[in-house]
């Protein structure tokens, strides 16, 4: 049902254009690697005009995690994408075990269901 939704939700974005061409994370005919080529092929460029350039590179730690539920749901909303209900942001719950002790349930406010299909696209 997931690939379902994610195939949906990626023919509307890229019908409307609601998605920027230099995205290559989840988009069909680009991958981590057409994204390396193209940086390349722009930092040759500018190397070969005379110009220097410096490279950051930043690691998100646990960034999957941290996509604020209201937030999500609100962009999805400006897409046109309405019914959250499909997408199990609602109603998520999680506690701990430590030695056979369990905590109190407590509401997820954030992240994108983990190994969904829908992970990368939803962050």
């Amino acid at each position: 049902m997931e690939s379902v939704i994610k195939e949906a939700i990626l023919s509307y974005i890229e019908s409307n254009n609601l998605i920027t061409e230099h995205q290559h994370g989840f988009v069909s005919d680009r991958s981590c690697l057409t994204n390396l080529l193209e940086v390349l092929e722009a930092w040759t460029r500018i190397l070969d005009s005379g110009y220097g350039v410096d490279v950051i590179y930043l690691g998100y730690k646990k960034a999957f995690d941290t996509v604020p539920h209201g937030r999500l749901l609100q962009k999805l909303s400006t897409f046109g994408i309405h019914d959250s209900t499909l997408l199990s942001l609602e109603d998520r719950q999680i506690r701990v075990t430590v030695r056979g002790s369990y905590s109190h349930w407590v509401e997820v406010m954030s992240g994108v269901p983990q190994g969904s299909v829908l992970e990368p696209l939803l962050f």
